[in-house]
């Protein structure tokens, strides 16, 4: 899908993500000091205005207008517009702009894209982040194919731990922590197990 099929999916209904943050997101980082954190391929910047919430600087980088748009009537409406930037980004680029770059923390949550273009999009944010710095990612994992639930069928946007632990490297950052983690998702009254990975990794 390219940004204008996304501006289609945004423009057809008032949220298609979750106004909350990612659980992960919460579990994982929620003990950081307040700086400054880049969401690339954010979409309607549900953890970018969580972290706004906290005391953070926030970026939410995504190739969608109508993603963006929405993000910025959302921080104005919660007062947090002073926190907030909106930044129109490819998040495959190769040298894309980002508005408050060098950032403490740099996050990319369910981009589910192939191996090449994700290998891309590792290493522009990983080059956004200060040393010492985090990057931070989740993903519908490899393993959801057979034994969970929901998220893309094509194997070819479903990053193994390998790959991610590869990329990672291959964008300077130290050996990242991998992990697989199982997600409770409710449908029609039924709990349902999809099954992510996570990756936590430092700057040097």
């Amino acid at each position: 899908m390219d940004s204008n099929d996304w501006d289609k999916r945004y423009e057809a209904a008032e949220s298609i993500w979750s106004l909350t943050p990612n659980q992960f997101v919460v579990e994982y980082l929620s003990d950081l000091p307040a700086g400054s954190v880049i969401d690339l391929a954010g979409g309607e910047g549900r953890n970018a205005l969580w972290f706004a919430s906290r005391g953070w600087q926030a970026e939410n980088a995504d190739f969608s207008e109508v993603a963006l748009n929405k993000f910025s009537e959302r921080a104005k409406h919660e007062g947090l517009e002073d926190r907030c930037l909106a930044t129109n980004i490819d998040a495959t680029a190769s040298e894309p702009s980002f508005g408050l770059a060098p950032v403490d923390l740099g996050m990319i949550i369910y981009l589910q894209i192939d191996a090449d273009g994700l290998n891309k999009a590792i290493l522009s944010l990983a080059k956004a982040i200060k040393s010492k710095g985090t990057l931070f990612g989740v993903w519908h994992a490899r393993e959801n194919l057979d034994g969970g639930f929901g998220g893309p069928q094509d194997p070819a946007v479903l990053p193994t731990q390998s790959e991610l632990r590869l990329a990672c490297l291959e964008a300077g950052l130290e050996e990242p922590l991998i992990e697989i983690k199982n997600r409770i998702v409710q449908v029609d009254g039924t709990e349902r197990t999809a099954i992510d990975v996570v990756v936590l990794a430092k700057k040097p």
